[in-house]
């Protein structure tokens, strides 16, 4: 009988101790060698917080075998997913309280390069041939199913130590396989602060014209991972100073040399950088405090009272949508990042004495994004001169007041089918004038915000300026009765 253990579900994220006790498992089950290898050993190794990400490599068995093996032993309906292409395969695993484990699995392989080919020869390999093939010597490192840490290269725990990027082979060779690597070296910059060596650096700078043949999709999800690094302002320097941003995102690449006076010393990049350091690692608020001044270059005009940037705000609005569908954000991600750019300044001119109206229209402008724009007002004010955030706390205050009376914000208080049936008239486009006159006078305060009689008191504002909203010639909605239009 065998005495192979019966086969048990996941449900959360396996330590240390159980992926090692999977892995002999797995040997034995597999009849072959198999290792942890890349971003899990780096953050085991220097006491990291676990990733959610296990990249397997097997010797002598595919890729998709050792895959299916998993999904069986962990009792799993989530299909595996193959890539002929790459050699791997992948399944991930939806665990408790919305956490996801994504498990890949490559074949090790080794590859020989000629003296007078970029193309290398590939066959099947060994654990520490198919190591080197990897970005950085410190994503080389096994964890075989003893816990026992292996550093193939013999670089990889020494680079740890010093806070060091190198590649495995020639930079030139691990950067033209991959040119996405070259971004990764600017993403550890920031979420580990490790330093590119000079050499991969110089790699990186004669390479950044093939950038262009990664697609946006990945530029994207490696730009993301390094703003929410605890140091992005590294990461970005690095992408300029290689012309890595030029050839990514020219946009960005132009705040550099943008003097702009005032309360700002430094130029737009650098005091870009230090705000996206300073702001919260949230990815709306961090993508927002990227872009928040990526109009100035074009608005930047010299006048007797120093440089000035008028509407910078919406010309920034306008390229952060552009860039950001060029990168393939969502839809979604896309008019909320360009939002928080557009209203970034209003709240940096609040001032105390300011009216009750003016606070609720800034409220009701910035809507579900209140709070995050109040972070990107913040960092942008902290990575400045300008004396303290009191002003933008008090704000804060005023406008959290709000949100608690009234958590739906400022809504129409009349429906369309009661416009409808009150004024005679059928579906058109004046129900939105009608709506939207309301809420401008809800903002203003000419209209309360409590419940109350506030839908009678709405009709009869309406009553009173009909030139604001009633249908226009030929436009759809006045009603067939004689006398549409006029209030029952």
């Amino acid at each position: 009988m065998s005495s192979t253990p019966e086969p048990t579900p996941v449900s959360d994220p396996p330590s240390a101790e159980g992926l090692r006790a999977l892995l002999a498992e797995m040997e034995a089950g597999l009849a072959t060698r198999v290792c942890i290898v890349g971003g899990y050993v780096r953050d085991l190794v220097m006491g990291r917080p676990a990733n959610s990400d296990v990249d397997v490599v097997v010797e002598r068995v595919s890729a998709e075998l050792a895959a299916n093996w998993l999904r069986r032993r962990w009792r799993r309906r989530e299909p595996v997913v193959a890539f002929e292409r790459y050699g791997t395969a992948q399944i991930s695993f939806l665990l408790g309280e919305g956490q996801r484990l994504t498990v890949e699995f490559v074949r090790a392989r080794s590859e020989a390069y000629s003296r007078d080919s970029r193309k290398p020869t590939v066959r099947a390999g060994t654990m520490e041939e198919d190591a080197i093939r990897r970005d950085f010597t410190i994503n080389t490192l096994l964890l075989d199913s003893t816990g026992m840490v292996i550093d193939p290269t013999g670089r990889g725990l020494d680079d740890i130590r010093s806070q060091r990027l190198r590649t495995p082979l020639d930079p030139l060779l691990t950067f033209d396989e991959d040119p996405l690597r070259m971004f990764r070296a600017a993403r550890f910059s920031s979420q580990l602060g490790f330093t590119p060596e000079p050499g991969v650096e110089a790699a990186m700078a004669q390479a950044a014209a093939r950038i262009e043949i990664v697609s946006r999709e990945r530029i994207r999800d490696e730009l993301v991972k390094l703003l929410l690094g605890t140091r992005p302002s590294l990461g970005l320097h690095l992408l300029r100073g290689t012309g890595l941003l030029a050839e990514a995102i020219p946009a960005l690449a132009l705040l550099s040399g943008v003097e702009q006076g005032g309360y700002h010393p430094d130029d737009v990049f650098e005091h870009t950088a230090m705000a996206v350091d300073l702001a919260p690692p949230q990815k709306l608020v961090r993508l927002a405090v990227l872009f928040h001044d990526v109009g100035k270059p074009q608005t930047a005009q010299a006048s007797s009272q120093g440089i000035t940037f008028l509407r910078h705000q919406q010309v920034g609005a306008e390229i952060t949508r552009e860039v950001m569908r060029g990168l393939r954000f969502s839809g979604l991600e896309v008019e909320h990042v360009a939002r928080l750019v557009e209203l970034h300044m209003r709240p940096i001119q609040y001032r105390s004495e300011w009216a009750d109206s003016a606070v609720r229209r800034l409220w009701h402008d910035a809507g579900p994004l209140a709070s995050q724009l109040l972070e990107v007002a913040r960092a942008d004010t902290l990575a400045s001169t300008y004396p303290g955030t009191g002003e933008l706390d008090e704000l804060e205050a005023r406008m959290s007041e709000l949100a608690q009376e009234h958590p739906q914000g400022i809504r129409p208080p009349v429906g369309g089918n009661r416009l409808k049936a009150h004024f005679r008239l059928q579906d058109g486009p004046w129900i939105g004038r009608a709506q939207r006159l309301l809420m401008e006078a809800m903002v203003e305060g000419r209209l309360g915000l409590d419940e109350g009689n506030r839908e009678d008191d709405a009709l009869r504002l309406l009553e009173r300026e009909p030139a604001s909203w009633q249908p226009r010639p030929g436009e759809p909605g006045r009603s067939q009765e004689d006398g549409g239009g006029t209030p029952r």
